[in-house]
């Protein structure tokens, strides 16, 4: 159940990353929406959650010790974000639009990559579809 889950996430993943490339400068509203201390909150939370999930669904995948690790790294980064709060996440935002538009496209093929990776990775292989029939 958690790598369909993984898998919904992964395709938004994909499919922003792809718009970052074609249209980097897009993407900073869609930042600057989460910059209040609840749109903190629910990235702080949205960020355990697809972390938790990528723990649970790893064994079931082509890549368990990457999703693992990636969990981990969703959680403590889920953990961290409302530490780091509002004032810096601002600074951040900020330094992130005004780099350069080759950097955010290539950001954005990095973050489609992601999502491309997360979608192989929890899809069921032929080979273990195939065991699982026998």
């Amino acid at each position: 159940m958690a790598r369909w889950f993984i898998a919904g996430i992964a395709v938004l993943v994909a499919v922003v990353g792809a718009y970052a490339a074609i249209e980097p400068t897009g993407l900073e509203a869609v930042a600057r929406s989460f910059l209040t201390e609840t749109g903190l909150l629910v990235a702080a939370a949205l960020r355990l959650t697809v972390g938790v999930l990528l723990w649970v669904a790893a064994p079931v995948s082509r890549a368990p010790v990457v999703l693992r690790v990636l969990g981990v790294l969703f959680v403590l980064s889920g953990l961290t974000l409302p530490i780091v709060g509002l004032d810096r996440l601002v600074g951040i935002v900020d330094w992130g639009a005004g780099l350069d538009e080759l950097a955010l496209r290539g950001a954005g093929l990095l973050a489609a990559g992601l999502g491309t990776f997360l979608i192989w990775s929890v899809s069921p292989s032929a080979a273990r579809e195939k065991r699982e029939m026998m």
